[in-house]
């Protein structure tokens, strides 16, 4: 029985210490957000994602403002995928960190993603975005 007990307080005690923080929860929603609208062209949620000051960088040095990050958006409506990401909050401040794959009529491009979250008010906004292409495997 102390043996069980001990056992399920190790259990309780790694959960809590890996568990996302409320922060890090709401910067995953708005990467989510992000990519649901950036697949639909919704330039309504992108232009309340993507904060005024936006620098987005693409893999082959485009870089573009919000306004034609959305227009661009809107018109290709991106499709990607994420196959994993780190998420870190630095107090109102967050990166995210993924590998991804953009799916294009010249096929397939892996990508490293490094995105720049910004808090403003309640909400957090994207204002900086890089990536890197990948070596093909």
């Amino acid at each position: 029985m102390k043996s069980l007990l001990i056992t399920a307080g190790l259990f309780a005690f790694a959960v809590g210490a890996f568990a996302e923080s409320p922060d890090e929860a709401a910067v995953r929603a708005a990467h989510d957000a992000f990519v649901k609208a950036a697949r639909e062209g919704d330039a309504a949620t992108l232009g309340k994602l993507l904060a005024d000051g936006l620098q987005y960088s693409h893999s082959n040095a485009l870089l573009e403002d919000k306004q034609t990050c959305i227009a661009a958006l809107v018109k290709q409506r991106n499709n990607f995928e994420i196959h994993s990401q780190t998420i870190r909050v630095y107090g109102k401040t967050a990166t995210i960190r993924a590998k991804a794959t953009a799916h294009g009529a010249a096929g397939d491009t892996p990508l490293m993603v490094l995105q720049v979250w910004v808090k403003n008010g309640k909400n957090w906004q994207m204002v900086e975005r890089a990536t890197t292409r990948l070596p093909a495997k």
